[in-house]
């Protein structure tokens, strides 16, 4: 019986998503090296398992460390390696393919003189997205960083990584298509000047465009569960949605139309949308179907979060058949946040499934 905040997971929606992506990506010849940042949960990993994959791609050491332990041989960690790591770098180059992300000379040199073992790397290209890694027609910082790492001893590099997390800001298949177009022929254009393979893959793009020019690789992560943002960027559908979170009706308040649950932002995390008018929200209620859930309720959604607290606005008709000690069902604006806050996931079979942040790595 749920009595507090749950986050509900659909296993064969979620087998559903792993299968159509990966056959998409096998269907055009691409190594598919899917990023387990958004599941977190070696049992979750191995569902992978039946489907044709390269290696797996994640976000931090301790993560990486979590997936080795699980049997995974060749990892990507998809974060500029850091300095201070060396020892975690260390013990796991010596037992995996461990490959990191290199985004300057003089970090890649210290990295090659405490190495114990040999390390694969990629170049980390910036697409304009702001966040890290060499912007895509800076050739005299990627030249400077190449001649580098063919002068050291134990770096081998494989090649560029780029992600595309600005498209987020889509609006719908076209806008992505679009956008994503002219960074994968800008990244095409590096292919063609470096012969280098390319490591690319937001879901957003891996998910609705159908040609990826010269990419050698997609590393989507998202698309295992997807989420409400990601219906509102065009990648998917509602239905598509395989997580939602149970959350217990406390209080109601007639004078506004609004209800109080416990769920906030500890357990959804502060990401957010925006309505039509500009406010944010940060879930979208949907019908409640015993252990599952149906399709989104038009009007109804998480208004506010605070720490445990949440604020769901709804029609009159929602709010009349809402009671105190009642279980409403949300989808969350962005899975992976939710999911890395909750720690764990509760099947509609009714079956716990473990997560990393429950393990002491």
């Amino acid at each position: 019986m749920i009595t507090s905040p749950t986050l509900v997971l659909d296993r064969n929606k979620t087998l559903e998503n792993i299968n159509k992506m990966s056959s998409k990506i096998s269907n055009l010849g691409l190594k598919f090296r899917p990023h387990f940042k958004t599941h977190q949960s070696l049992e979750i990993g191995n569902w992978f398992r039946e489907f044709p994959i390269d290696g797996i791609t994640v976000s931090s050491l301790k993560m990486a460390k979590y997936f080795a332990s699980g049997g995974w041989k060749s990892i990507t960690v998809a974060f500029p390696f850091n300095i201070l790591d060396i020892k975690e770098i260390n013990a796991l180059a010596s037992k995996i393919d461990l490959r990191v992300l290199v985004v300057d000379s003089e970090s890649a040199i210290e990295l090659d003189k405490r190495l114990t073992s040999n390390v694969s790397v990629y170049i980390e290209i910036d697409p304009e997205y702001g966040r890290s890694g060499i912007h895509f027609n800076d050739t005299e910082q990627i030249d400077k960083l190449i001649s580098t790492l063919n002068n050291t001893k134990k770096l081998t590099l494989h090649g560029f990584y780029s992600h595309a997390g600005h498209s987020y800001k889509c609006r719908s298949a076209n806008d992505l298509e679009q956008f994503s177009k002219a960074i994968i022929n800008s990244l095409s254009q590096l292919k063609n000047k470096y012969d280098l393979s390319i490591c690319f893959g937001d879901t957003p793009s891996c998910s609705v465009l159908k040609n990826f020019g010269a990419i050698d690789e997609l590393s989507p992560g998202n698309f295992v569960f997807y989420d409400w943002i990601q219906t509102q960027i065009g990648s998917c559908d509602p239905d598509e949605i395989t997580i939602a979170m149970k959350c217990p009706v406390v209080a109601k308040y007639p004078s506004r139309n609004e209800l109080l649950i416990h769920g906030g932002a500890v357990h959804f995390s502060k990401d957010y949308d925006l309505l039509d008018s500009g406010e944010p929200y940060f879930g979208q209620v949907v019908q409640n179907l015993n252990g599952q859930w149906g399709k989104p309720i038009e009007n109804c959604f998480l208004k506010s979060v605070s720490q445990e607290h949440g604020i769901i606005k709804c029609t009159d008709e929602f709010f009349n058949d809402t009671k105190p000690g009642d279980i409403i069902t949300i989808l969350p604006i962005h899975s992976c946040l939710t999911a890395d806050l909750m720690g764990s996931y509760l099947t509609t079979d009714n079956e716990r499934i473990s997560h990393l942040s429950e393990k002491r790595i």
